[in-house]
């Protein structure tokens, strides 16, 4: 059968021309967006899945494999990789890793994001969640979450706060502890996380969340103390550290969720595919090995558990921040 020239498909109806679901998809690189610059663990999880899942897209008989490509779009708290993934054709192509902030806290935060996470994506997977850890200076007289909620209550609005930018979920976490305890404290939003945890490091500010990743070795230097971390419940690589709910602050909860996403529209038996293969490099040891050496716990395996926890989430950070009159710059 000769080939069929590009122009002349784009006339052809689909049951001549086949569709994205056919059983010799992938025909091409697969590249997944990760909205954020290199070294972060949005892009750690989509380069470990990205490999797994090249290895496992081949087809029968072949003797090369198509590549699966990250391709890295920082910028605007991730909206600007975000909104290209939701421009891409839903053709099982085009991936999207992102996190709490690029799915829940951006989106809600922004008047023009350019894209609508609940109409524009679908969970293929979420393939990690992690907690933040609140730390300090070595050099800060507190010892204890009670101790740094007692001193901001001394201070009102005299103690400072990083984070890698207005919306992230450094920043949000703060305003929810704020709005469970009444305590106040300034904001001081970086172009990155480093150059916070440099500050906090140097005295600048006065304590931080971040993530495990971030600040583990400053932690294990002792040039930070970690006062508590913020899950439900306490991170096995830190069993000694109380959650923030059992340090003073009942209730209280923050779990960054990591998402890999399609476009709405992908088709249903390529959408099954992807979720099918993902999962089930999830579900090996030495995937969640690595992600544990990271700081990072094994998500949530079933896809729609997944899914149905994602749109939960988008509502629920979307009304907080609302609430909070949290916006963009």
């Amino acid at each position: 059968m000769r080939p069929i020239h590009r122009r002349t498909a784009l006339f052809l109806p689909a049951f001549l021309t086949g569709n994205p679901a056919r059983a010799d998809w992938p025909d091409r690189p697969v590249r997944i967006i990760v909205p954020f610059a290199p070294g972060g663990s949005s892009d750690l999880i989509a380069r470990l899945i990205g490999t797994e899942l090249q290895a496992r897209l081949g087809q029968p008989g072949e003797t090369g494999r198509f590549a699966v490509v990250v391709e890295n779009r920082g910028g605007a708290n991730g909206a600007i990789g975000m909104a290209a993934a939701a421009q891409a054709p839903a053709d099982g192509y085009t991936l999207v890793e992102g996190h709490i902030g690029t799915h829940a806290i951006t989106p809600a935060i922004m008047r023009t994001p350019g894209y609508d996470t609940l109409r524009d994506f679908t969970t293929v997977a979420v393939p990690a969640t992690s907690s933040s850890v609140l730390v300090v200076p070595q050099s800060s007289p507190v010892r204890d979450l009670r101790g740094l909620l007692d001193l901001a209550r001394a201070k009102p609005g005299g103690l400072s706060y990083g984070s890698p930018g207005i919306g992230s979920p450094s920043h949000v976490t703060v305003v929810l502890l704020s709005k469970m305890t009444g305590v106040v404290a300034q904001h001081v939003p970086y172009r990155g996380g480093g150059p916070a945890v440099t500050d906090l490091v140097n005295g600048t500010l006065d304590f931080m969340f971040a993530g495990p990743s971030e600040v583990m070795g400053q932690i294990q230097s002792g040039r930070l103390r970690a006062l508590a971390t913020t899950g439900e419940r306490r991170s096995p690589g830190s069993p000694d550290l109380p959650t923030v709910a059992e340090a003073g602050v009942p209730g209280f909860r923050f779990t960054v969720w990591h998402a890999l996403s399609a476009r709405v529209g992908t088709p249903p038996v390529l959408l099954e595919r992807l979720r099918q293969e993902v999962a089930a490099i999830l579900a090996t040891g030495t995937m969640q090995a690595r992600l544990r050496d990271v700081g990072l716990e094994p998500g949530i395996p079933d896809p729609a558990a997944a899914d149905a926890m994602l749109r939960a989430e988008v509502i629920r950070w979307g009304r907080l921040v609302h609430e909070a009159g949290i916006q963009a710059d």
